[in-house]
């Protein structure tokens, strides 16, 4: 049953809310952000700020230089084409500032370029971390965090092991709405990992998964497996019967026995409509015929594949053809300034034309402005997540808003 009352307006969006105290330390790690795309900007600072690092932000050269005069910072993403100035002009003014930070470059430009204007920063002794091309994938800021010599969980988060959270019992789901792009209804949610210490708070999965062990990482993909069969039954006495989706990783597919633990666990009722297990697509890709395999047997359990981060390698479609999968999930980097980027613009609407070619649905991640989610739907995206829509929350919450729209559908 899908709840009629859209959740997707600026004034409707459901805020943030995972139920428990947030971590009481303050972020003591500074990043700013030089690039003239704000879409982007904002995405880099929201994951940064994931990380516990605080951030700044800017779209040119002038604005940096004086940003760089009232605060030290550890770290700087520069895009090499800024608003009527250039990476260069600002390597210079690091220089100039004896900047000791780590600068981390960006571009859509070739690679030669952006190697050569990182060895111009080199000669102004400044600490220059490998090149970054766009479109990247926005998991990639954890690895510059920790070329940087940044660890993230040293601000304002405790250093808790993977392991130590699953003895615990520390481990639980938020859940992230999805709306229907045109009809703008409740059309699932995607649930995402979470611990809850007793007393840091809520700490995000980078705090404790760079380090974890595979035995760990398939403890986890278990644990949420499990945590969502159970919670949708909440959601279902709610009053919406939603489609939830979790990440797993491939060596899940590979070594877990999914289809045993949903015929054993699957919720009794009539109206579950099956899991979405979504799949990184650079890592679908290190066995096809195996997650082929896998991904038919799952189907008789109403399990379906989705393909997470779509775009960020551009795999080879021949590759993907043969595997059933449910939905292709845009790459967020993509999504962020579809609107007026005519690049991203352009690359969502290929993805959201494969989609429907391989006959499945396309859903857009990271959709936080009104102008991309009306550039979205006129591309004839299907589903659609993100900040304007509504932000992650509890079990708890998304129940209450549940109960409240399904009492509102029953008073009209």
């Amino acid at each position: 049953m899908i709840d009629p009352h859209p959740i997707s307006s600026t004034a409707d969006a459901i805020p943030a809310d995972d139920g428990h105290p947030a971590a009481a330390k303050p972020a003591t790690t500074f990043c700013l952000i030089v690039d003239d795309e704000k879409g982007l900007r904002n995405m880099i600072a929201r994951t940064l700020r994931g990380h516990m690092v605080m951030t700044d932000e800017c779209g040119d050269a002038g604005a940096a230089l004086e940003a760089l005069k009232l605060r030290s910072y550890d770290l700087i993403f520069l895009d090499v084409s800024l608003e009527r100035s250039d990476a260069i002009e600002v390597i210079r003014g690091l220089g100039e500032l004896k900047f000791r930070g780590n600068v981390q470059l960006m571009s859509g430009r070739d690679l030669p370029l952006l190697e050569e204007i990182k060895r111009v920063g080199e000669r102004y002794q400044l600490k220059m971390l490998s090149v970054l091309q766009k479109p990247f994938r926005i998991d990639t800021i954890s690895d510059i965090l920790r070329e940087a010599g940044i660890d993230s969980r040293s601000a304002g988060s405790s250093k808790v092991s993977l392991f130590e959270a699953l003895c615990a019992g520390w481990i639980e789901l938020c859940y992230q709405p999805k709306v229907g792009m045109r009809s703008q209804q409740l059309a699932g949610a995607e649930g995402l990992v979470r611990v809850v210490h007793p007393q840091h708070g809520v700490l995000p999965p980078a705090s404790i998964l760079p380090d974890a062990n595979e035995a760990s990482l398939l403890a986890l993909a278990e644990s949420a497996l499990l945590l969502a069969m159970r919670d949708w039954t909440e959601f279902a006495r709610a009053g919406s019967a939603l489609r939830l989706a979790i990440n797993v990783p491939m060596v899940a597919l590979r070594k877990l026995s999914i289809a045993a633990l949903v015929r054993e666990n699957r919720p009794q009722s009539t109206r579950w409509p099956g899991l979405i297990l979504e799949i990184s697509e650079d890592q679908i890709l290190q066995d096809i015929p195996l997650a082929h395999e896998i991904a038919t047997q799952l189907e008789i359990y109403d399990i379906h594949l989705a393909i997470d981060r779509f775009g960020a390698g551009f795999s080879s479609l021949n590759s993907l053809r043969e595997l059933p999968f449910c939905e292709i999930k845009l790459n967020g980097t993509f999504v962020t300034g579809c609107a007026d980027e005519s690049d991203n613009r352009m690359l969502c609407q290929a993805v959201i034309d494969l989609a429907h070619r391989f006959d499945c649905k396309a859903v857009a991640e990271g959709v936080d402005n009104p102008n991309d989610m009306k550039a979205l739907v006129e591309m004839g995206c299907d589903l659609g997540q993100g900040g304007l829509i509504g932000k992650p929350m509890s079990r708890e919450r998304l129940c209450a808003v549940i109960g409240q729209r399904h009492a509102k559908t029953r008073a009209s």
